[in-house]
């Protein structure tokens, strides 16, 4: 399944609320989701627990539709946001790799520049 196959058959499960609410709702759960996910590492990494992989998956597909729920109420798509993050990071690490220099030091106007490449951000 891809990303805009999933993004039809996931909003079947949103309430119908309006467009404010369905940005509300899914920021709330982007936090929520995420702080689960880190809840997770932390047991393993300073609880010595074992990485529960199988509830760490759970909560990163909560977390994806949250985020999915997050780029309709934008009226967007995945295709524009993997576009747009994609041109950031090229305008970031102009060498195509991480470089920790150009991580702290970014060039915030290059960056819009390139992401305005993907197109108008509304649709």
């Amino acid at each position: 399944m891809n990303a805009e196959q999933y993004s039809v058959l996931a909003l079947r499960f949103a309430a119908d609320r309006s467009q404010k609410q369905k940005q509300l709702e899914a920021a709330m759960g982007i936090g929520g989701e995420g702080g689960e996910i880190v809840d997770i590492i932390k047991k393993n990494i300073f609880y010595d627990k074992p990485l529960d992989r199988l509830h760490a998956l759970e909560e990163l597909g909560d977390l994806v539709w949250y985020i999915n729920l997050m780029i309709h109420s934008l009226e967007s798509d995945w295709d524009q946001v993997f576009t747009m993050n994609m041109l950031k990071l090229e305008a970031r690490y102009p060498n195509m790799g991480f470089n920790p220099d150009h991580a702290i030091n970014r060039d915030t106007v290059a960056e819009q520049i390139a992401m305005a490449l993907a197109g108008p951000v509304a649709k």
